[in-house]
């Protein structure tokens, strides 16, 4: 397998893990923690790479920490969610920075960190996907009506008996693994495109939870290989060239559903006499 066919299959099952998984970061408004979890995950990958060790365990364990830190701030009457996130986003993502510096000054090791090199994934890097793709499919199969209940109904969840501390803590892990495997093909800080945008494109075009998904799905595996074939014919970065593209996918869908929308409103309106 070349590195060109690598990329493709990690940019479409990335794609694919993320559309699955983003329907509920959609649903249970947590577009803003997944960005600043995406670049407070970031020190955890350059402590790994500074000391040799496996970059998803690096970033796997700081996430751990990460999560465990919002939820301790949040959890505080005087400190809502929002801001608790603000401050874990830009101080985790600083902190890597501290940390890259520090090692003989800033290098193209910078933007491999933060926007990905797509093109020198591995078979490892395949297979962490896979892997992260089952914990996905296990958790939406195990626990996906509760998801579902404690996104439209968190009051209803808690007095129907539910923990909702405990499926919380699931889904932000969950969320917190598929970005520590994006990071080697869109990098931490594009990593937010793959796993938001293609609910984000799907809910504009349905309602329906099971048709959302698949439309994310779609979306994301879509996006994710046109940015590849985008960026292998035209020399631009691939990270880059799958935010474009799934940013692109989400301003076409807008504007036609809007448009179509407004046609129907027009149409069906009753006429004056």
């Amino acid at each position: 397998m070349t590195a060109v066919d690598r990329a493709v299959a990690e940019a479409v099952l990335l794609g694919a893990v993320g559309g699955l998984i983003s329907v509920q970061i959609v649903l249970r408004r947590l577009p803003f923690f997944t960005l600043a979890m995406t670049h407070a995950t970031f020190p955890g990958v350059v402590l790994a790479a500074i000391f040799g060790i496996d970059l998803y365990a690096g970033g796997g364990l700081f996430a751990v920490l990460v999560v465990a830190g919002v939820l301790a701030l949040s959890r505080r009457r005087e400190q809502d969610t929002t801001t608790a996130i603000g401050v874990v986003l830009s101080a985790g993502f600083a902190l890597g920075v501290v940390l890259l510096s520090a090692r003989n000054g800033f290098s193209h090791d910078l933007t491999a960190y933060t926007v990905g090199q797509i093109l020198t994934v591995g078979d490892g890097d395949l297979a962490a996907v896979a892997v992260t793709g089952v914990l996905v499919v296990v958790l939406l199969g195990v626990a996906g009506r509760q998801l579902t209940f404690r996104a439209f109904d968190p009051d209803g969840y808690a007095a129907a008996g539910y923990r909702p501390g405990a499926i919380d803590v699931a889904l932000l892990l969950t969320v917190e693994a598929v970005i520590v495997v994006a990071v080697p093909a869109v990098g931490a800080i594009l990593a937010v495109a793959v796993l938001v945008a293609p609910a984000a494109i799907a809910r504009l075009w349905t309602r329906r939870i099971p048709a959302m998904t698949a439309v994310a799905v779609a979306a994301g595996a879509g996006g994710g290989l046109a940015g590849v074939l985008l960026s292998s014919d035209y020399d631009v970065a691939a990270g880059g060239a799958v935010t474009v593209v799934t940013g692109a996918a989400f301003a076409v869908s807008l504007t036609v559903t809007t448009g179509w929308r407004t046609l129907r409103r027009t149409v069906s309106a009753p006429r004056g006499t």
